[in-house]
């Protein structure tokens, strides 16, 4: 059966006032997450881990969390190409101990790169050095790496005395990843063939043909 016109004014002015609830709603829960996120700097660190050979193989994942009091952890993962663009993507989270553990335990074992442990202050350094490098190339980093970067804190890169050497044989080598859209590729690839077009840029950054 079909509604009258006052029912159906009815059944609109209630799914606007739900959509309007919603609307209110979303940005008090981000809010509260940011804040809690924002918090985590200032926790206990837990585990550091970085992969061995990711300066051979051009790309890998950075780890780094922190156990908050309620006994859960704040986690950001940093995948670093140490080739070419940084910081390619970022995930970070708060999680309950079970969760976390399964993660880490993935982490560590299940995926192909060999992980150490290692100084809070090199993954940090690390893992921004990796973008110092891409933003010389006119390369930012993904999106969502300024807040994820919040998880180390206080942690001073200068800590570490380890020293990186980026790009390979001297030079900027862009290596197309599975998550890489075709507007993505395009764009990297853009910006290093306009390096390669500025002799400046040529002498700063070390092309060779």
């Amino acid at each position: 059966m079909a509604l009258s016109s006052k029912a159906l004014q009815q059944k609109r002015a209630k799914k606007a006032a739900k959509r309007k609830e919603t609307r209110k709603s979303a940005p008090a829960a981000h809010d509260a997450k940011a804040a809690e996120w924002l918090a985590a700097a200032g926790a206990p660190i837990a585990d550091v881990y970085t992969p061995e050979g990711m300066f051979d193989e051009g790309i890998g994942s950075v780890w780094f969390s922190r156990q908050l009091e309620d006994g859960r952890y704040a986690l950001g993962v940093f995948l670093v190409d140490t080739f070419c663009v940084g910081v390619k993507s970022t995930m970070y989270a708060v999680l309950e101990p079970e969760k976390y553990r399964v993660h880490l335990e993935n982490f560590l074992h299940i995926s192909e790169e060999q992980f150490v442990p290692c100084e809070p202050a090199y993954a940090r350094k690390l893992v921004e050095s990796a973008v110092a490098y891409a933003k010389g190339l006119g390369l930012e980093p993904h999106v969502d790496y300024k807040f994820a970067k919040i998880i180390f804190g206080a942690v001073d890169a200068a800590d570490s005395d380890a020293h990186f050497t980026f790009g390979r044989d001297g030079n900027p080598y862009y290596v197309p990843g599975p998550s890489d859209s075709p507007a993505e590729q395009r764009r990297v690839v853009k910006q290093l063939e306009k390096l390669r077009k500025d002799p400046y840029a040529l002498l700063a950054r070390g092309f060779n043909d």
